[in-house]
């Protein structure tokens, strides 16, 4: 039988009644609530579909409706299995915590499910590089690879013109603290030249026997020793796209006849096509799940790499998240203004302008506090966010800061560093309900515990990463770890104490076993685990404003940083970059002037619709006085707070 034939065959076979689709809802929503009609519509398609889903529409919950279905019906007809991916490991996460029933069925063999990194890399890239170097690939930091460049610069004549170059750029500048710092910004520009960091002269032209020396040294490392950055998989992952041969191809189709790529509008380039040409969608069910008005990322290559819906594109359109007149907000940003229907219907959220110039910028702050109180938003636990595009501080233009004299561009809330804060970020984690990032903080708490404890990767004698991990987590300690993480994730409190109690206990069965102790935090240094290290969220130093008055923390963050929470209010600050503003680039979208033909544009577009998309009830918005005025009624339904007067 040929592989288009059973194909047929074998979606034919998925009809969904309407007994089953109320056990799905009685399983994955809350009592009483049902899919409305476009979900259902998604979940009863069994063909190669775009999905384009609108922020809040529970995509999620969707595709796990979906797996529940193929689960029930496994095994499927010729050994076929079933490939979800996404850019993180939300979804494996939720099957655990969701499906828990089905858990083992639909993440053992023959299906997979994972990111579409680590697919490609196992699938594409290491098998390719494998038959290169003919043995195990090992994936490096750069501070390591720099050392093993460094060494065979050293001790090999035929890289005697590349060490000369090196070193005498080392010795004459003072970009760099040590020489292996030196040698990890070494890397090659588009136009082939040898070159280091930002630094803008080249250090050897494209056809000097120095930067041909650089080439063989990284190439020489693949093939005597296996050894690639994290940085190059992506490189290579091109070069074995380019010579995938047809047969190979053919293999994923016979295995996997169900394939759902989640958040696919943050594919880049090589990820599409590499999962284009492995997903034939005429021989597999492949879906591609996600808003292409969501892809917002810092790229030259973004419309080279811009997701075009197919004429089929199925949408869901109808939000759980915000009240109407958020979406109404949000229609007029979407490409051809699809509509959204929010569930909940119109709120009295209405949403709220803040108008300022130049001498009153600081008052925007007590402004959303005043929106927040006119709202009756006084819940200490809420969520509560301002929001910006531009934050560096070497650009010219209004920027976050300017909102705020104490914003602070180099903080990274989402990175502690010490034992409490893991334990801190993953309990707020869970209270928002974000187990991907949960899952992601427990792997790098754990590797920071091997790192201390001395236990190494038995498979490449090296410190454990957080992608390493993965192996001795899913072989060896999968039960203990899953188990973990259930009791984790089902805790009635989601406060310190009860947090850092399961994770102490993950902790000692597994980095405790590795190291022989029933107790692993014996290893830990004690600055490590100085409770007085804690970060103080109500302190100003994270970008967090404390309202005293109502004990409510108001977070300053940029719009990348926030893409995929849900807040209860969120204020977009205007910012600028460019010589405009994000504000006034978007007006042309509300009604107003002639729309730009520049990238940014674009970006702004996007970038204010994530934005603008976060709130599940006040949607407040920032502008300084000149666009206020160029937006002519574009606000007039909004609620106005004019800090100008008074």
């Amino acid at each position: 039988m040929k592989i288009s034939e059973r194909t047929d065959n074998l979606m034919s076979e998925i009809h969904i009644n309407d007994e089953e689709i109320e056990e799905v809802e009685k399983l994955l929503l809350p009592d009483f609530c049902h899919f409305p009609d476009d979900a259902k519509k998604v979940i009863c398609c069994w063909k190669s579909s775009d999905v384009a889903a609108c922020p809040g529409s529970g995509k999620t919950t969707v595709l796990l409706a979906k797996l529940k279905l193929l689960a029930e019906r496994m095994p499927l007809p010729d050994g076929a299995g079933v490939c979800v991916l996404s850019h993180t490991n939300v979804a494996v996460n939720e099957i655990k915590i969701k499906l828990n029933e089905y858990a083992d069925r639909l993440i053992n063999y023959p299906n997979y499910v994972g990111t579409i990194q680590s697919f490609v890399d196992k699938f594409v890239t290491m098998p390719y590089l494998r038959n290169i170097s003919g043995r195990n690939i090992q994936v490096v930091d750069n501070r390591t690879y720099a050392n093993h460049m460094l060494i065979k610069m050293k001790s090999r004549s035929k890289y005697r013109a590349l060490k000369f170059v090196v070193e005498k750029n080392f010795e004459t500048g003072n970009q760099f603290t040590d020489q292996l710092e030196h040698i990890e910004a070494l890397h090659i520009r588009d136009n082939g030249t040898l070159c280091i960091g930002n630094q803008k002269r080249a250090l050897a032209g494209a056809d000097k026997p120095s930067t041909e020396q650089f080439k063989n040294l990284i190439s020489n490392l693949l093939k005597e020793e296996g050894m690639i950055r994290y940085k190059d998989a992506y490189s290579y992952a091109k070069e074995a796209m380019d010579n995938l041969s047809e047969a190979y191809t053919e293999l994923f189709s016979m295995r996997f006849k169900y394939v759902f790529i989640d958040e696919y509008q943050d594919c880049d380039l090589i990820q599409r096509q590499v999962l284009n040409k492995i997903f034939d969608k005429n021989k597999t069910c492949v879906f591609h799940i996600g808003d292409p008005d969501q892809a917002i990322y810092d790229s030259e290559k973004a419309q080279e790499t811009e997701w075009l819906l197919n004429e089929e594109c199925m949408e869901m359109a109808s939000s759980n998240r915000y009240g109407q007149e958020v979406a109404d907000v949000l229609v007029n940003l979407r490409t051809e203004k699809r509509k959204i229907i929010s569930s909940k219907g119109y709120l009295s959220y209405v949403p709220t302008l803040i108008v300022f110039n130049e001498d009153t910028r600081d008052r925007v702050v007590d402004a959303f506090i005043t929106a927040l109180n006119q709202n009756e938003l006084y819940d200490s636990k809420g969520i509560y966010k301002m929001i910006g595009l531009v934050k560096r501080e070497e650009l010219a233009g209004l920027k976050i800061g300017d909102y705020w004299d104490k914003f602070n561009p180099n903080i990274n809330v989402k990175n502690p560093n010490r034992y409490w804060n893991y334990i801190d970020k993953i309990a707020k984690d869970l209270q928002q309900g974000k187990l991907y990032s949960v899952e992601n903080e427990v792997r790098r708490l754990l590797c920071k515990l091997f790192g201390y404890t001395g236990s190494i990767d038995s498979a490449t004698g090296n410190k454990y990463t957080v992608h390493s991990i993965k192996s001795i987590l899913s072989e060896k300690y999968f039960d203990v770890y899953t188990d973990g993480f259930l009791r984790l994730s089902s805790l009635q409190s989601y406060t310190i104490e009860n947090v850092n109690a399961v994770i102490r206990e993950i902790a000692n069965n597994i980095v405790g076993a590795e190291c022989n102790e029933t107790d692993a935090f014996l290893k830990v240094p004690l600055y490590f685990m100085d409770e007085t290290k804690l970060i103080d969220s109500s302190k100003s130093g994270l970008n967090i404003y404390f309202d005293e008055t109502h004990n409510r923390k108001i977070i300053f963050d940029t719009v990348h940083g926030v893409k995929g929470e849900t807040h209860d209010a969120t204020l977009y600050l205007e910012t600028e970059n460019k010589n405009s503003s994000d504000i006034k680039r978007i007006l042309p979208y509300l009604g107003v002037g002639k729309l730009g033909s520049s990238k940014e544009v674009e970006q702004s577009r996007k970038c204010v619709y994530v934005g603008m998309s976060r709130p599940n009830k006040l949607l407040c918005l920032a502008i300084q006085e000149s666009t206020y005025i160029k937006s002519k009624c574009v606000f007039s339904d909004w609620n106005l707070i004019d800090c100008r007067s008074g």
